[in-house]
Protein backbone atom coordinates (compact mmCIF):
# COMPACT_ATOMS: atom_id res chain seq x y z
CA UNK A 1 0.00 0.00 0.00
CA UNK A 2 2.75 2.38 0.82
CA UNK A 3 3.19 2.41 -3.11
CA UNK A 4 -0.51 3.06 -3.74
CA UNK A 5 0.04 6.19 -1.53
CA UNK A 6 3.31 6.93 -3.07
CA UNK A 7 1.91 6.79 -6.79
CA UNK A 8 -1.30 8.74 -5.59
CA UNK A 9 0.26 11.79 -4.73
CA UNK A 10 1.94 12.47 -8.25
CA UNK A 11 -1.25 12.05 -9.66
CA UNK A 12 -3.21 14.40 -7.64
CA UNK A 13 -0.29 16.94 -7.81
CA UNK A 14 -0.38 16.05 -11.60
CA UNK A 15 -4.09 17.22 -11.50
CA UNK A 16 -3.95 20.09 -9.45
CA UNK A 17 -0.58 21.37 -11.84
CA UNK A 18 -3.12 20.82 -14.75
CA UNK A 19 -6.16 22.53 -13.18
CA UNK A 20 -4.26 25.37 -11.98
CA UNK A 21 -2.70 25.71 -15.56
CA UNK A 22 -6.18 25.39 -16.88
CA UNK A 23 -7.03 28.38 -14.62
CA UNK A 24 -4.33 30.32 -15.72
CA UNK A 25 -5.23 29.89 -19.49
CA UNK A 26 -8.85 30.46 -18.43
CA UNK A 27 -8.05 33.98 -16.63
CA UNK A 28 -5.58 34.97 -19.59
CA UNK A 29 -8.11 34.11 -22.06
CA UNK A 30 -10.59 36.48 -19.70
CA UNK A 31 -7.70 39.43 -19.79
CA UNK A 32 -7.01 39.17 -23.63
CA UNK A 33 -10.40 39.33 -24.87
CA UNK A 34 -10.83 42.07 -22.26
CA UNK A 35 -8.13 43.96 -23.35
CA UNK A 36 -9.37 43.44 -27.24
CA UNK A 37 -12.51 45.11 -26.43
CA UNK A 38 -10.94 48.25 -24.94
CA UNK A 39 -8.78 49.05 -27.22
CA UNK A 40 -8.63 50.85 -30.34
CA UNK A 41 -8.89 48.88 -33.59
CA UNK A 42 -6.07 49.41 -36.32
CA UNK A 43 -7.96 50.95 -38.75
CA UNK A 44 -8.81 53.47 -36.22
CA UNK A 45 -5.24 53.76 -35.21
CA UNK A 46 -3.78 53.82 -38.17
CA UNK A 47 -5.93 56.55 -39.62
CA UNK A 48 -5.66 58.59 -36.85
CA UNK A 49 -1.50 58.91 -37.06
CA UNK A 50 -0.44 61.33 -39.38
CA UNK A 51 2.02 61.47 -41.48
CA UNK A 52 3.89 64.02 -39.87
CA UNK A 53 4.59 61.59 -37.09
CA UNK A 54 6.40 59.27 -39.38
CA UNK A 55 10.37 59.38 -39.63
CA UNK A 56 11.85 61.09 -42.73
CA UNK A 57 12.07 58.28 -45.50
CA UNK A 58 15.20 58.21 -46.82
CA UNK A 59 15.91 61.39 -49.30
CA UNK A 60 12.84 62.86 -47.87
CA UNK A 61 13.78 66.50 -46.59
CA UNK A 62 11.26 68.28 -43.78
CA UNK A 63 10.42 70.97 -46.63
CA UNK A 64 9.74 68.05 -49.12
CA UNK A 65 8.18 66.52 -46.35
CA UNK A 66 6.10 69.92 -45.84
CA UNK A 67 5.36 70.10 -50.15
CA UNK A 68 4.39 66.47 -50.41
CA UNK A 69 1.84 67.20 -47.22
CA UNK A 70 0.72 70.47 -48.49
CA UNK A 71 0.18 69.01 -52.55
CA UNK A 72 -1.85 65.80 -50.93
CA UNK A 73 -4.39 68.93 -49.67
CA UNK A 74 -4.37 70.78 -52.15
CA UNK A 75 -5.43 67.51 -55.20
CA UNK A 76 -7.85 66.05 -52.09
CA UNK A 77 -5.63 62.81 -52.06
CA UNK A 78 -4.02 60.76 -49.28
CA UNK A 79 -0.93 62.07 -48.02
CA UNK A 80 0.20 58.11 -47.91
CA UNK A 81 -1.06 57.47 -51.32
CA UNK A 82 1.24 60.13 -52.28
CA UNK A 83 4.38 58.64 -50.69
CA UNK A 84 3.65 55.44 -52.35
CA UNK A 85 3.67 56.52 -55.43
CA UNK A 86 7.02 58.71 -54.91
CA UNK A 87 8.78 55.74 -53.23
CA UNK A 88 7.86 53.68 -55.98
CA UNK A 89 9.03 56.20 -58.67
CA UNK A 90 11.89 58.14 -57.60
CA UNK A 91 12.45 57.38 -53.53
CA UNK A 92 11.89 61.03 -53.00
CA UNK A 93 14.81 62.07 -55.29
CA UNK A 94 13.69 65.06 -57.38
CA UNK A 95 16.33 64.98 -59.55
CA UNK A 96 15.55 61.61 -60.64
CA UNK A 97 15.54 60.80 -64.46
CA UNK A 98 14.44 57.49 -66.36
CA UNK A 99 14.67 58.59 -69.87
CA UNK A 100 11.90 60.97 -70.76
CA UNK A 101 10.37 60.51 -67.45
CA UNK A 102 11.16 63.32 -65.00
CA UNK A 103 11.04 64.09 -61.13
CA UNK A 104 9.44 62.96 -57.90
CA UNK A 105 6.40 61.11 -59.01
CA UNK A 106 8.28 59.92 -63.20
CA UNK A 107 5.67 62.26 -65.44
CA UNK A 108 6.18 61.80 -68.66
CA UNK A 109 6.05 65.56 -70.04
CA UNK A 110 3.82 65.27 -72.62
CA UNK A 111 1.10 63.68 -69.03
CA UNK A 112 2.28 66.83 -67.73
CA UNK A 113 0.96 69.02 -71.08
CA UNK A 114 -2.33 67.21 -70.61
CA UNK A 115 -2.84 68.54 -66.99
CA UNK A 116 -1.64 72.25 -67.62
CA UNK A 117 2.09 72.88 -67.46
CA UNK A 118 3.91 74.58 -70.21
CA UNK A 119 7.37 74.59 -69.32
CA UNK A 120 10.30 72.46 -70.54
CA UNK A 121 10.52 68.87 -69.69
CA UNK A 122 13.73 69.70 -67.07
CA UNK A 123 11.29 71.88 -65.08
CA UNK A 124 9.38 68.92 -63.60
CA UNK A 125 12.43 68.27 -62.22
CA UNK A 126 11.33 70.57 -59.48
CA UNK A 127 10.09 68.86 -56.88
CA UNK A 128 6.88 71.74 -56.11
CA UNK A 129 6.42 71.77 -60.25
CA UNK A 130 6.39 67.60 -60.09
CA UNK A 131 3.65 67.44 -57.35
CA UNK A 132 1.19 70.31 -59.02
CA UNK A 133 1.39 68.20 -62.12
CA UNK A 134 1.64 64.66 -61.27
CA UNK A 135 -0.41 65.03 -58.64
CA UNK A 136 -3.29 66.10 -60.53
CA UNK A 137 -2.68 63.37 -62.62
CA UNK A 138 -2.80 60.59 -59.41
CA UNK A 139 -6.09 62.61 -58.60
CA UNK A 140 -7.54 61.14 -61.18
CA UNK A 141 -6.02 57.70 -60.51
CA UNK A 142 -7.20 58.23 -57.23
CA UNK A 143 -11.05 58.86 -58.18
CA UNK A 144 -10.78 56.43 -61.55
CA UNK A 145 -9.29 53.45 -58.26
CA UNK A 146 -12.59 54.59 -56.01
CA UNK A 147 -11.07 55.43 -53.52
CA UNK A 148 -8.48 52.25 -53.95
CA UNK A 149 -4.86 53.01 -52.95
CA UNK A 150 -3.23 50.11 -54.58
CA UNK A 151 -5.65 50.30 -57.47
CA UNK A 152 -4.63 54.09 -57.87
CA UNK A 153 -0.72 53.27 -58.09
CA UNK A 154 -1.37 50.42 -60.74
CA UNK A 155 -4.02 53.05 -62.67
CA UNK A 156 -1.12 55.79 -62.31
CA UNK A 157 1.53 53.59 -63.70
CA UNK A 158 -0.59 52.06 -66.19
CA UNK A 159 -2.50 54.91 -67.56
CA UNK A 160 -6.43 55.36 -67.09
CA UNK A 161 -7.40 57.41 -70.25
CA UNK A 162 -9.72 54.83 -71.09
CA UNK A 163 -11.35 53.73 -67.71
CA UNK A 164 -11.85 57.01 -67.06
CA UNK A 165 -13.84 57.39 -70.00
CA UNK A 166 -15.49 54.36 -69.58
CA UNK A 167 -16.34 55.27 -66.53
CA UNK A 168 -17.47 58.95 -67.34
CA UNK A 169 -15.16 60.60 -65.77
CA UNK A 170 -12.68 62.26 -68.17
CA UNK A 171 -13.64 65.80 -67.22
CA UNK A 172 -13.36 64.97 -63.81
CA UNK A 173 -9.94 63.48 -63.89
CA UNK A 174 -8.76 66.32 -65.80
CA UNK A 175 -8.26 64.23 -68.87
CA UNK A 176 -10.58 66.76 -71.26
Amino acid sequence: MPKANCTARPVLQHRAVKMNLNRRTFAFAIVASLAACGGRDETTAASSRRITDIPLYPNETPALRALINRYAAVHGIPVTLLHRVIIRESTHNPAARNGPYMGLMQIHPNTARGMGYRGTPEGLLDAETNLIYAGKYLRGAWLVSGGDEEAAVMWYARGYYYEAKRLGLLEETGLR
